[in-house]
């Protein structure tokens, strides 16, 4: 539906543009994918729940992607954030496949400080593991700055962002050392 496609288009663009490979065209065929597979609902139209909370925005994402969700809920967390002086905004029955640092953006570019995290299916072994246990779950952050473009930084907590290991996947190259390892627990590449 054109909620979904154009939220989606937005991320993808602000990455390409952002030269942001891992996260931009790229990531076109992986929602494909999602949508194929049953993981998403293309159609779904997310709706704002109600607030319970004054510092509090829930948005459903109706088993959709995150990022339409998150444009849904925008507005009233800026609102609730300069009325409170905090807020926070929970998106549930959501897929997340971007990056976040567009999240935060958007919040830096409303004048505020901006946090966004995510959780992660498990793809990383603990330090002396040889099976995932953990996921990269993505962690990003911002804030604006005077006559300056905002700070933003978006990180996954693996040693590299999956999307990064994809493209190096997809293109044949070599894994640097310390980012992989095979089902023994070794160093791969």
């Amino acid at each position: 539906n054109p909620i979904q496609a154009s939220a989606i288009t937005r991320v993808i663009v602000a990455a390409e543009r952002d030269a942001c490979k891992s996260h931009g065209i790229y990531r076109i065929e992986g929602a494909l994918r999602t949508i194929k597979a049953g993981k998403v609902s293309p159609h779904a139209v997310p709706e704002l729940l109600p607030q319970d909370a004054p510092a509090l925005v829930k948005v459903d994402a109706k088993h959709g992607f995150a990022n339409p969700a998150f444009e849904l809920g925008l507005p009233v967390l800026i609102e609730r954030a300069r009325s409170c002086g905090i807020a926070a905004l929970a998106i549930n029955d959501a897929v997340h496949f971007s990056a976040l640092w567009v999240e935060v953006e958007a919040l830096t570019q409303a004048g505020l400080t901006g946090l966004a995290m995510c959780p992660s299916y498990a793809t990383v072994a603990p330090t002396g593991g040889n099976g995932p246990l953990l996921g990269t779950n993505p962690f990003a952050f911002g804030w604006p700055r005077e006559e300056q473009p905002p700070y933003v930084f978006d990180f996954a907590t693996s040693v590299a962002a999956r999307g990064e290991i994809e493209l190096h996947r997809r293109a044949g190259k070599k894994l640097p050392e310390g980012w992989a390892m095979d089902s023994d627990g070794r160093p791969t590449t």
